[in-house]
């Protein structure tokens, strides 16, 4: 039997091989993880290998030892952006589906790089029946104890796309029972059933051993919030039965959520009124009423106007929570499809519906305060109020659900012990996930926080401090529900509602990061890596690398293995995921070979903004053989502060005072790069304060957008005066420099003037020779473009850059007129050098290849880089006149372009010794 405690790090360091341990036997090898059962759960192969990814069976047959009577099948193929193939595999005995026996094989470039899953190496097994499907059926219904089931409701079943179980003959590997470890390949020829009561309310597939007739496990299906709880307008006023698909129009909505505060929504009309009906994300996002039956209609919410008001929906009824069901729904769909390119929760468009004001008492439930995902649709409570909860539609709720959905298409983990306590993790997960995205102003590492209506309580969760809710930190630890059980309804499947915390606290952790102790007395000191990349290990982890009866221990295999995939092996992000499974005590800290490489000099580094208090400095991103953790930034000698980014702001300096800064990078090893090149910053003069200048009226025409150097601003103000200082450009003496203004009218289109100013001695003023830099006379031409050249003379610094538009005339520097709109903004004088200016017609451009790739092109908003090895290449954005827009390292994410203005831009990839140049177009 497994101890408590040790368990966990025994299977991580007895059952973990490196290369030398197999020298002898396969050289192709460079690690090989074990699983209770003796057989490999993972295989990742070095550079040695000869393997090809389409080298499926005799792979199978050399790493496994698959049998002549055993066979795998391939079941589902998908790529990434990083460049792999994932192909997985279902065994197969005899010609019998073995349960839970699936094995995906991870190529890159056609080479294979590693498998895992879960493998049986199967002896003497029956397949023949003793009991027929129609017997072993019986022996379900006896099981289950049900009073009703959903194939004797039609309708219901109708719409849950459910059929009455014929039962499916397959080979199920022995279950764990009594504290008893799977550490044998014995499996039991047993009928599977989809056994859906609904009273009282239940849904998981029965397994039936097909000799004996026992009821061998129950896998549930329908998932609850929390089983620790469990024990509008009216409804005719809304009903919209038989909708007519011909009738319908999507249209855009206002609504008065019950949790967060009004949103936009996606309706459908439908004849004379508007519905809960959303088809423009995969295949309809829709929600019904259940009208507090426990059955499922195809009622609809309507609307007379498309406005959703409170005044109509916070009733008594609560129907304004079916509004937060619709637009959770919705975001849920987005977070999948924007971040992890998923179409709905089966990657395959698949209709999410959601049922609110579900009676569960009818069903069978002690009280309303629950929500659960049924297997194939979403369906929510009411809620108790005070002492339980309020109508849980909250948009943490819906993407918890919902998350087990797309569990469900993927890791599809065992609803019991570990496995079934990391599939309620993944959902709070996804959950805070789509809150960061889409509400981030909520308390995202809380779950449940909107319906939570218990005194003492302040959700049902905490992902930041799961003990506040009764939930372990550490595995083993304080409040951890021994797993040595027989998995009941009683036990909560053996704790996977409480367990579920210590999953929970690595994502957090992985994502914040923390310094503390965890309940096995170890200290640990985590770097967070942001949520945005441990979101990303964490999807792969589960889609990509787990298996329906995998463990924690195994999560942290995977979860490594993911993060090397990913960001490379060595990487911050692989030493932050292995310590955050540190830190809730399953395996080892980091450990991997001492770090003496310090990161390269930051370079670019520049100053703009600059006050007489304050001065904004960047620079271009340094580089690493592991990763840069962040920048120092020196004035003179004198360390002045630190940044995580490539920018920071200098405070508390002197008016009229000459400064010098300068920036070193650092890594996780301690070690400092040399120090970039230094800027020369003078602060101006203390109380500097321009003349008034606006237009008294933008009621028909205003400037819309300003390009100068790369201030490239979309204006969206609308009063005559709009104070953009904030946002300014580098600009050297001797430099020619292309300004745009466009001009935007109401209706009519009138002649405009234009007149550009810059305060080139910063004496607060325009009125000296030569600061009326550009002037157009007025015309109704859209955009107007002219030439600025900084002279020889303009003081270095920070200054200030004004540009009028008036109507029917050129304005001057301090005026007031009847229509039109002036801006300022701000600009850092340099000294003398030109702008690097590299024509974008006629550059050699790279050639794209399987081992390298930019797409979409044109793109709207994110450039994806598919390229081999793409740790180490720094890339840069320049515009047509050759000026650098943006620079950083490429990690494997997306590029945020979403602020380049239209056009045609370049983009240049470099790391050292190979140069990647590539023109893309924005949309």
């Amino acid at each position: 039997m497994r101890k408590k405690l040790p368990g966990i790090m025994a299977t991580a360091v007895v059952f973990t091989f490196t290369i030398s341990s197999f020298a002898q036997t396969d050289k192709q090898i460079s690690q090989k993880n074990v699983s209770e059962n003796g057989q490999p759960s993972l295989i990742t192969f070095n550079e040695k290998s000869t393997y090809k990814g389409s080298d499926a069976q005799k792979v199978f047959k050399e790493q496994l030892g698959l049998k002549d009577s055993q066979s795998f099948a391939k079941i589902k193929t998908q790529s990434d952006k990083q460049g792999y193939t994932h192909e997985k595999f279902q065994l197969y005995e005899q010609g019998i589906k073995v349960e839970f026996a699936n094995y995906t094989l991870h190529s890159k470039d056609g080479k294979l790089v590693s498998m895992n899953g879960e493998f049986y190496d199967i002896e003497n097994v029956k397949t023949t029946p003793k009991l027929s499907s129609q017997e072993a059926f019986n022996r379900a219904l006896s099981y289950t104890h049900a009073t009703e089931y959903l194939w004797e409701k039609p309708q219901d079943a109708i719409a849950m796309d459910y059929e009455k179980p014929k039962g499916e003959l397959v080979l199920l590997p022995a279950m764990e029972e009594q504290g008893e470890i799977r550490t044998t390949d014995k499996v039991r020829l047993a009928y599977k059933f989809d056994i859906y009561a609904t009273k009282p309310l239940s849904r998981g597939d029965l397994y039936i051993d097909a000799e004996t007739g026992k009821a061998l496990f129950y896998n549930a299906t329908i998932k609850h919030l929390n089983d620790n709880v469990h024990a509008r307008k009216s409804s005719s006023a809304n009903a919209d039965k038989n909708i007519s698909a011909s009738k319908m129009a999507i249209v855009a909505a206002n609504a008065a959520t019950r949790y967060s505060g009004t949103q936009t929504i996606q309706t459908t009309l439908s004849g004379s009124s508007y519905i809960l009906s959303d088809t423009s994300r995969g295949l309809g996002v829709q929600t019904y009423n259940s009208a507090r039956t426990a059955t499922y209609p195809t009622t609809n919410f309507s609307d007379a106007d498309n406005n959703w008001t409170a005044a109509e929906y916070n009733n008594t009824n609560k129907d304004n929570g079916a509004l937060d069901a619709h637009w959770g729904a919705e975001k849920t769909y987005d977070y999948w499809s924007t971040v992890h390119s998923r179409n709905s929760f089966d990657d395959a468009g698949a209709k999410i519906k959601s049922y609110v004001h579900y009676n569960l008492v009818a069903a069978g439930y002690s009280s309303n305060n629950n929500a659960f995902w049924n297997g194939s649709v979403m369906t929510y409570g009411d809620g108790t109020g005070t002492g339980g909860f309020d109508i849980l539609t909250s948009l943490d709720v819906a993407g918890h659900e919902i998350g087990h959905a797309v569990c469900t298409y993927t890791a599809n983990l065992a609803y019991q012990k570990e496995s079934g306590a990391m599939n309620e993790a993944f959902s709070d997960i996804w959950a805070a996930c789509i809150e960061y995205h889409s509400a981030p102003t909520k308390s995202i590492w809380l779950v449940g926080e909107d319906i939570e209506r218990r005194s003492g309580h302040v959700a049902l969760r905490s992902m930041s401090d799961p003990n506040a809710e009764g939930q372990p930190d550490t595995y083993g630890g304080t409040y951890w529900i021994n797993v040595n059980c027989t998995p009941t309804n009683n036990n909560d499947q053996c704790g996977v509602h409480t367990n579920s915390g210590v999953l929970n606290h690595w994502f957090y952790i992985l994502s914040v990061g923390k310094t503390g102790t965890n309940d096995l007395g170890n200290a640990y000191n985590v770097t967070g890596i942001t949520l945005d990349k441990a979101e990303k290990i964490a999807f792969r982890l589960e889609s990509e690398y787990l298996g329906a009866n995998s463990t924690y221990a195994n999560a942290r295999t995977f979860g490594i293995q993911s993060a090397i995939e990913l960001y490379g092996a060595g990487s911050a992000e692989v030493i932050a995921t292995t310590n955050a499974f540190y830190a809730v005590g399953v395996g080892a800290a980091y450990s991997g070979s001492t770090d003496t490489v310090a990161p390269s000099a930051p370079t670019s580094l520049a100053a703009s903004g600059t006050t007489g208090t304050t001065t904004n400095l960047t620079w271009t991103a340094s580089t690493d053989n592991v990763a840069v953790t962040g920048y120092d930034i020196y004035q003179g000698t004198t360390l002045k502060g630190s940044s995580a980014t490539t920018s920071y702001t200098v405070t508390g300096l002197t008016a009229s005072t000459a400064y010098t800064f300068s920036v070193k990078a650092k890594d996780a090893a301690g070690n400092v790069s040399a120090s970039s090149s230094t800027v020369n910053v003078t602060t101006t003069t203390a109380g500097i304060t321009y003349c008034a200048s606006q237009g008294n009226s933008t009621a028909d025409e205003r400037i819309s957008k300003v390009v100068f150097g790369t201030i490239n601003n979309t204006s969206t103000g609308t009063t005559g005066y709009e104070n953009y200082t904030a946002i300014s450009t580098n600009a050297a003496r001797g430099t020619a420099y292309t300004i745009t203004i466009t001009p935007v009218w109401t209706s009519t289109t009138y002649n405009e003037g234009y007149a550009v100013f810059i305060d080139y001695n910063q004496d607060g003023d325009f009125s000296d020779s030569g600061e009326t830099v550009w002037t157009k006379a007025a015309s109704k031409t859209t955009p107007v473009t002219g030439s600025i050249t900084i002279p020889a003379t303009a003081t270095l610094g920070t200054t200030r850059l004004r540009v009028s538009m008036k109507y029917n005339a050129i304005p001057t520097s301090c005026e007031a007129f009847s229509y039109g709109q002036v801006e300022d903004y701000s600009i850092n004088i340099t000294a003398s050098g030109a702008v690097v200016e590299e024509s974008i017609t006629g550059i050699a451009e790279t050639v794209e290849t399987a081992r390298f790739a930019l797409y979409p092109n044109p793109v709207e908003s994110e450039l994806n880089i598919s390229i081999s090895e793409s740790n180490g290449y720094t890339y840069r954005i320049t515009n047509t006149l050759g000026q650098q827009l943006s620079s950083g390292e490429l990690y494997g994410n997306p590029i945020d372009v979403s602020k380049l203005a239209t056009g045609i831009y370049l983009i240049e990839l470099n790391n050292g010794s190979k140069k990647i140049v590539k023109k893309f177009a924005k949309k």
